[in-house]
């Protein structure tokens, strides 16, 4: 071999090898017939070189892409096209390929080079499901997601932001933040301060934000910032929104709660208090007259007087108490009905001529229309406290006026009503005395825990029956209880004594 030649040779070797250790896929054919492939191409189709030489390329195309492959190297085209390759086991693989006619000494052959495309493909896949996932996730989460770049652009968002405002797809579609804005502040008490917010959250990229904001329609959301980071760079800011109004509600009603156990410990005290100081004095008041004085009896009318008022306050104290030990009850579920045949006619008028004492003293005239008996199955004991209760309340706010009191049957059913001609009851505060420690006037001027209508309504309901108002401020209040005649207490609530 002459110099020449082995020179030659040395090349072909080296031209051989580079091609071999090249990434790409690298095939010489002619009009099809495969003249020499190195590793990288035998390897996308699971051959070796020595399998594939001599035979037609297109036995290594999937059928689907044959004809635009023999369109290609027989129209010399050289611009990269994709093909679908068929791999020794059957399975298909994706190829990119470049092709373009090379000048040998034994005529014109075509060289393709070629580039797997399934770690790409996977790639793209792995690309989609994780897209898919975040955007699955952040569908699921209940806050309100929306992500902003640093142009003011937004990237991401997810259908629970979308609720929230309810932004019309067409404005989100804008990809333009402040546009959003503008739709969304309507909806705001202060739109002013949210903007401004925004804005400041804006000039100062790497600050994170918690705060909320209330909205006309009374839901209040709570908003929480943070820069979006890629690496160590500020590439944008997540917003998240979440609807608080419930829990918000929950801590003012928790709120009130306890400011009302705080102003009624201190209402019970004074209450508690006071029956406790007239009783102490009428005590000392007794104590002192077994001391005669000069040897001289007492006289038996102040004697009386003590007695009586230590009475009054004995049954003041026993109200209350009772009162209190009612409330456990019926939060307890044990607040117990004894049922038995009463006739309410009497239940009324012993209730009436047990305050003829305090009615008297305080010139109160009071009168009962019950023209019959009115007989049906209930506690008489529960009822006769519903009676009071409405009495009480009727010499407390009355203004001294007469009280009438009226017992009906109507068809199945009986009526009892406690008129009186007193301070009445603003509108907007009738449903709210039925409450337990709610009164529609101040504890300062008038005593009382505020729980006997909450008791009586619990009571009379226990029944199976219904307590209703009637009352214009200035023209006095009408307390009407209506209870079924043979009525069943309710299982929760009581139980029936034989």
């Amino acid at each position: 071999m002459g110099a020449g030649e082995e020179t030659e040779a040395r090349s072909a070797a080296m031209l051989r090898a580079i091609c071999d250790a090249s990434v790409e896929g690298i095939v010489l054919h002619r009009d099809g017939v495969i003249l020499s492939m190195n590793r990288a191409a035998a390897a996308m189709i699971g051959r070796t070189p020595e399998d594939v030489v001599g035979k037609n390329l297109l036995e290594f195309v999937e059928p689907g892409s044959r004809d635009s492959v023999r369109t290609r190297y027989e129209s010399g085209e050289e611009p990269a096209f994709q093909f679908v390759g068929l791999r020794k086991d059957g399975t298909a693989i994706r190829v990119e390929a470049r092709s373009r006619n090379v000048e040998r000494e034994d005529g014109t052959v075509r060289a393709v080079l070629l580039r797997d495309l399934s770690e790409q493909d996977q790639a793209a896949v792995e690309r989609a499901e994780t897209i898919s996932l975040l955007r699955a996730t952040l569908d699921s989460v209940t806050d309100g997601v929306l992500v902003v770049n640093r142009e003011f652009q937004i990237t991401l968002y997810n259908d629970r932001f979308r609720e929230l405002w309810s932004i019309p797809d067409h404005i989100l579609a804008q990809k333009d933040d402040d546009v959003a804005i503008s739709y969304v502040e309507d909806q705001l008490v202060d739109p002013h301060s949210f903007r401004a917010r925004i804005y400041a959250l804006y000039a100062t990229p790497e600050l994170e934000s918690t705060d909320s904001f209330e909205l006309r329609d009374g839901r209040i959301f709570e908003r929480s910032s943070r820069p979006q980071r890629i690496g160590d760079k500020v590439v944008g800011r997540v917003f998240t929104l979440r609807d608080v109004t419930a829990q918000r509600r929950a801590e003012r009603t928790l709120e009130a709660a306890v400011q009302m156990r705080d102003e009624f410990l201190g209402i019970a005290s004074h209450e508690l208090f006071t029956p406790l100081t007239s009783l102490g004095v009428a005590i000392r008041g007794l104590r002192s007259m077994d001391r005669r004085i000069d040897g001289a009896a007492i006289p038996e009318a102040q004697r009386e007087r003590l007695f009586k008022n230590a009475e009054r306050q004995v049954e003041r104290l026993a109200r209350l108490v009772q009162a209190l030990l009612d409330v456990t009850r019926i939060d307890g579920g044990h607040l117990k009905l004894a049922v038995a045949s009463v006739d309410l006619r009497d239940v009324a008028r012993d209730a009436i001529e047990r305050f003829g004492p305090e009615l008297e003293r305080d010139g109160i005239a009071t009168t009962l229309d019950a023209p019959a008996a009115v007989l049906g199955a209930w506690d008489a004991t529960r009822l006769e406290q519903v009676i009071t209760n409405l009495l009480s309340n009727a010499m407390k706010f009355g203004r001294g006026r007469p009280i009438e009191v009226a017992v009906r049957r109507r068809g199945d059913k009986a009526e009892l009503t406690v008129r009186d001609h007193g301070l009445g009851i603003a509108e907007d505060q009738q449903a709210l005395i039925f409450e337990r420690f709610q009164r529609a006037v101040s504890s300062r001027h008038f005593a009382g825990l505020g729980l006997g209508l909450f008791i009586t309504r619990q009571i009379v309901e226990a029944h199976g029956g219904a307590l209703r108002l009637r009352s214009m401020v200035g023209e006095g209040a009408e307390f009407s209880v209506e209870l079924p005649i043979f009525a069943e207490p309710k299982p929760e609530v009581g139980e029936e004594v034989a």
